[in-house]
């Protein structure tokens, strides 16, 4: 498998470059090879990549996917008044799994444009699933750096895991919405 790893630095399109201090984001790309040479068998190939996602239990097997981690980190501090968070970070990996066409030779022009054509739409697909594990990050981020002095460490402890999973939860929903939007990326010419 070939991993493309692109760290912390990103382009300025990116929508994780302007992350406050605090929030640590990271991205790797992997890919898959699929072999073929004619539409057919890259159709094929990419239902066995499919399947075989299904059997390992990898994400509900799709051609495409983007798994996410979103974590936090932070010490409590008992102050006068109750307590607060210090030291709070946000983390968020993410990893955006695509497959590579692992061609012999020239590939005839038109099949090349099709696949090509299809990647792209893939991508963007995934790209649209990180940006909402990025959105989630920065209100997870905003949500606990709200929470400000709680009466004690246990409530601010209590207050931050709720904000947490309110993040998980607002995330998992928007990503569902997603995906029946997008059809899975059909709808955004992820088909070949």
């Amino acid at each position: 498998m070939m991993v493309l790893i692109a760290g912390l630095m990103l382009a300025a399109a990116d929508p994780a470059s302007q992350f406050p201090p605090g929030l640590e984001y990271n991205e790797r790309r992997e890919t898959y090879p699929v072999r073929g040479s004619t539409r057919r068998e890259l159709r094929s190939a990419l239902r066995h990549a499919q399947a075989s996602e299904v059997d390992e239990g990898d994400g509900g097997g799709s051609v495409a996917r983007t798994a996410q981690d979103l974590g936090m980190r932070y010490e409590l501090e008992p102050v006068p008044g109750g307590c607060r968070l210090k030291g709070l970070v946000v983390s968020l990996d993410v990893t955006i799994h695509l497959p590579e066409w692992a061609h012999d030779g020239s590939p005839p022009k038109s099949i090349a444009e099709d696949w090509q054509r299809m990647r792209d739409a893939l991508e963007r697909h995934e790209e649209g699933h990180r940006d909402i594990a990025v959105d989630s990050a920065r209100y997870l981020h905003e949500g606990l750096t709200g929470l400000g002095v709680q009466d004690s460490c246990q409530d601010l402890r209590r207050e931050a895991q709720r904000v947490f999973f309110r993040a998980q939860l607002r995330h998992s929903v928007r990503d569902g919405a997603y995906e029946r939007r997008t059809r899975h990326g059909i709808a955004q010419g992820a088909v070949l």
